[in-house]
């Protein structure tokens, strides 16, 4: 659903609902990278939910503790964790751990966050709040002569910074506008991340209303500091 560190595309869920099919077709393993998506980034709990399918194994991390500690899962479908299950002298098992696998530091972390998200609703209040952040920055943005799109789902936003605005032409990368914005932003006390000719944002999901309207207007004026 998002592309990533490529470039902060987002792509329909026809695209992953059509790749589930073709995987079902010719028997290959579908793997869903839920490291940056996963626990409400994109708005639903997982990416693949806004298509409505299931991964053969799925990678999940980061908001698993709310960014607190490392931690990681794997997850599997029975049928692949039942491939590699068996009486130790039948040599089946998939023989890989780290020293921290299990750490209950971390697992207690997870479970506490699993645990708030439930009971504090943060899945419904991330949602309102999504909405109200892009429309935002379309208001402060929308318009603006160096910004090709907005690109959304769920509390992530991607700008294209672009020299022409009707036919999308992005800046000379040897310039690294996007770093350089993101410089200025931090002199003014915002975090930005840039990637090219891209900023985004991808904001905790219970931060407050105010908290994203001071963001925007501190990327507002770092942005027009360099592009002037």
């Amino acid at each position: 659903i998002v592309q990533g560190c490529a470039g902060m595309r987002i792509y329909p869920p026809l695209y992953l609902q059509k790749l589930r099919k073709l995987c079902d077709e010719y028997g290959v393993l579908l793997i869903a990278d839920e490291i940056a998506t996963g626990f409400g980034r994109t708005g639903k709990m997982f990416a693949c939910n806004h298509a409505g399918i299931t991964p053969d194994i799925m990678t999940i991390s980061k908001a698993l503790t709310g960014g607190y500690l490392p931690m990681a899962i794997v997850c599997t479908t029975d049928k692949i964790y039942d491939a590699f299950y068996d009486d130790y002298n039948k040599g089946k098992q998939f023989m890989h751990s780290h020293t921290y696998a299990g750490n209950p530091i971390g697992c207690a972390t997870a479970l506490a966050v699993l645990k708030i998200m439930k009971e504090e609703k943060i899945l419904e209040h991330a949602a309102e709040k999504a909405t109200y952040f892009h429309n935002a920055l379309m208001d402060t943005f929308g318009a603006h002569k160096n910004i090709g799109e907005i690109r959304h789902i769920g509390l992530i936003n991607a700008m294209e910074l672009v020299t022409d605005k009707d036919k999308k032409v992005g800046f000379d990368g040897n310039l690294r506008i996007g770093y350089e914005i993101y410089k200025k932003a931090l002199t003014h006390g915002l975090l930005l991340r840039p990637l090219g000719n891209v900023i985004y944002f991808n904001p905790p999901l219970n931060i407050e209303n105010k908290d994203l309207d001071k963001a925007i207007a501190l990327a507002k004026q770092s942005m027009d500091e360099v592009l002037k």
